[in-house]
């Protein structure tokens, strides 16, 4: 998330003169993110010719992230003439379903091309069997989802381990080097409530500042540090520790910075940032050659929040965006 908004914050920062042209990289996340989904419609429209389908991006009852929402599907409509609809999975679940076809009618005879998940990435978004029938249909639909399942279970602690694991990362790899490369990014993850976990255990009890507790979450707010770590897993069973993964805890270097809130200066201080990078990445799974329609890097997101600050989330209140100066 938060594509659209961190186009316009380095627009700002452009703007307000806060550096060079070569020292503030240009980002265009919100033109990427858009021209990937308007790509995926159009495939969707060749594979299956003479339908209407429209986005279908997948919110929270009473949204509070719609305007960076609200960006891209101006975009779209403007840039690309694609319409994009706003539906919750509660909705979605009462959305004509056409089991013959597998299309799924959102509406006015608009068929869904590409179902855009900005929401069900918490449990708190599955509060009953009705949300859980709603992604249900859209996972059996043909509608091209953003992301896949593949991708969203990545986002998964569990998942993430796994594949941290020895000879794991191998299996993806072009070759031993790029392995090797990708592995040096790799913050330590270990495994909890697996086998034997003891030597983790007392690893994590020794040093706790040295690292993390994480659930199977994701968007901040949820994981454990310090005294909280050290409570947790003594009062834990074995099965407990089981949705957690420990990791090792990220020092990243510091800098001063000002923090800004609905206008005001609320922090000024050492901070840290957290970059992320925005890919479009369609193709199809269903080939022998597994057709790659677009892969591109297109933008990019920083996060800055005070040094002393644990968790990280702009939407959980704990960081703020920011856009990267090149030194």
């Amino acid at each position: 998330s938060f594509g659209c908004l961190s186009s316009k914050i380095s627009k700002m920062h452009k703007e307000l003169d806060c550096g060079d042209d070569d020292e503030l990289p240009v980002n265009n996340a919100a033109e990427g993110i858009s021209k990937g989904i308007a790509t995926a419609i159009e495939e969707y429209q060749k594979q299956y010719p003479g339908k209407k389908p429209v986005v279908v991006m997948v919110v929270q009852p009473g949204e509070t992230n719609s305007i960076d929402q609200r960006d891209l599907q101006f975009l779209l409509n403007v840039k690309y003439g694609v319409k994009l609809v706003r539906k919750t999975l509660a909705e979605l679940s009462e959305c004509q379903y056409h089991a013959d076809t597998k299309e799924l009618d959102v509406g006015n005879g608009e068929i869904a091309g590409v179902v855009y998940y900005r929401a069900g990435y918490t449990p708190d978004d599955y509060p009953s069997d009705t949300e859980w029938k709603g992604r249900s249909i859209v996972e059996h639909s043909t509608a091209i989802k953003c992301p896949d399942i593949f991708y969203h279970i990545f986002g998964a602690k569990k998942v993430q381990q796994a594949l941290a694991g020895e000879g794991i990362l191998e299996k993806f790899a072009k070759s031993a080097s790029d392995s090797e490369l990708v592995r040096t990014s790799f913050a330590g993850l270990y495994a909890l409530g697996e086998g034997d976990d003891q030597a983790t255990l007392d690893m994590a009890l020794a040093n706790p500042n040295d690292y993390v507790l994480k659930p199977q979450r994701e968007g901040g707010g949820n994981n454990l540090y310090d005294d909280e770590l050290v409570e947790a897993l003594k009062s834990m069973s074995y099965q407990e520790r089981g949705g957690y993964i420990l990791m090792q805890k990220i020092r990243a270097p510091s800098s001063d910075g000002f923090l800004v809130r609905r206008g005001d200066i609320v922090y000024n201080g050492d901070c840290v940032c957290e970059l992320g990078v925005f890919g479009i990445s369609l193709r199809e799974y269903d080939t022998t050659n597994n057709r790659i329609i677009l892969d591109d890097v297109v933008g990019h997101i920083l996060r800055a929040k005070p040094s002393k600050t644990n968790e990280g989330g702009v939407a959980a209140g704990y960081a703020y965006l920011s856009s990267p100066k090149l030194i």
